[in-house]
Parts: structure tokens; C-alpha cells; sequence
């Protein structure tokens, strides 16, 4: 896939432009706890990859939020071109859904 220079907040990167299924979970307990694959308490600007297809500490830049977001966790159901993208409350994860989206993975 082709590099293209995006420009967030008014700085540029490169990436690559991809779609992904894009689902969302907290720090509940059932969903994992509040801790990171990488050891990091779970937090704004962090999701959960297969580390196959995004490398632990890889940035994402995701135009729906308009923000990077950090790869720091997996999980079980995250295979391929699937991210699971942290979320501060239940309410919040559940009116996200799942959903198809574009994101670019950063150089």
C-alpha cells in the first residue's frame, strides 16, 4: 500500500490508508481489567490490535475521532484488520458499536 502525507493538527505524517472493523471496550473486569498487554493502565488514546497487522506501539491516526491513537493491548477476538479502540465508560463503548472505518497507520 502507497504512503500518503496527511496533516493532523497541523503537523504532517505519513501513513498509510486502510479500513478497519472498529469495535470498542473499557477497563471492566470481563473486558480484560484495567492494564494493557504492555503493562500501561488503560487509557484515552489507547487500543487493542492483532499484533500481526499493528505491532505493539504502533500509532494510529483515526480521522473520526481526529487523533492518533498508541497499539498498547490485544485480545482473543482482535484478528486481522480489527481494532478494539478504549473507551472511559460502558456508555461510551455502546454508543460507539462497532463500525467500519478508515484509519492510517503511521510511519
Amino acid at each position: 500500500m502507497s504512503m500518503t502525507t496527511i496533516n493532523i493538527n497541523g503537523k504532517e505524517y505519513k501513513g498509510r490508508k486502510e479500513v478497519f472493523k472498529c469495535s470498542a471496550y473499557t477497563s471492566a473486569k470481563n473486558e480484560g481489567g484495567a492494564y494493557a498487554y504492555n503493562g500501561e493502565r488503560l487509557r484515552d488514546g489507547h487500543i487493542s490490535a492483532d499484533f500481526k497487522v499493528l505491532p505493539i506501539g504502533s500509532k494510529v491516526y483515526i480521522p473520526y475521532f481526529n487523533k492518533i491513537f498508541t497499539v498498547v493491548d490485544t485480545g482473543g477476538a482482535i484478528k486481522g484488520n480489527r481494532i478494539d479502540i478504549w473507551h472511559k465508560t460502558r456508555q461510551q463503548a455502546l454508543q460507539f458499536g462497532i463500525r467500519n472505518l478508515e484509519i492510517y497507520v503511521l510511519e
